[in-house]
């Protein structure tokens, strides 16, 4: 996430939350003390992210945003003693729940059953630092899905997945090498 993507998310976030916030019976400004002072959206950096392999593959970049929970809802309480509406913490701590359902659904990247195949595999290589060989590693995917599955995966299915992994950021590639940036776990 770019510094520019990370500002409309943070904008995103607080326009969902104040929505959240009304139909909690809320101010609408709570939404947004919510995002201003709990929550950081941060640019990408050299963070990796994880991957978890199984039914429902997925890329998980957390590290772009973080939410303090505890300072939220002590602050949350707080505030709700202050206002002497002692029905409103509820509403609150929905609020709060809300938010990182949110937050859950935004660093959330579902991948396809080849793109699951190919993370694993990189993983199994240990191509983290080491990399592995873009025209080798895609001859010992046909292969390996030839003896998994029964059946021939083309050339261009593999590369396609690749290609999608590249685009989320979970791989990299130098020189004619695969770099695996995520942290697999999990198998397929």
């Amino acid at each position: 996430m770019t510094r520019k993507e990370a500002m409309e998310y943070n904008d995103s976030l607080k326009k969902e939350l104040e929505q959240a916030a009304l139909e909690y019976g809320l101010e609408e400004s709570a939404g947004t003390y919510i995002v201003d002072n709990y929550i950081t959206v941060l640019p990408e950096d050299a963070r990796k992210g994880m991957i978890f392999l199984g039914e429902d593959s997925a890329s998980y970049k957390a590290g772009n945003i973080k939410m303090d929970l505890k300072k939220a809802i002590i602050a949350g309480l707080e505030f709700v003693a202050s206002v002497s509406k002692p029905e409103s913490v509820f509403n609150y701590i929905q609020l709060i729940i809300v938010s990182a359902f949110f937050i859950g659904k935004s660093v959330k990247r579902k991948l396809g059953r080849m793109e699951a195949y190919v993370v694993y595999l990189l993983h199994k290589k240990g191509a983290y630092d080491t990399g592995v060989e873009e025209e080798r590693f895609i001859a010992e995917v046909q292969e390996w899905y030839q003896q998994k599955e029964g059946k021939t995966v083309g050339r261009e299915e593999i590369v396609d997945a690749i290609n999608n992994l590249y685009g989320i950021k979970a791989a990299d590639f130098n020189n004619g090498k695969i770099y695996l940036k995520e942290y697999v776990w999990g198998a397929v």
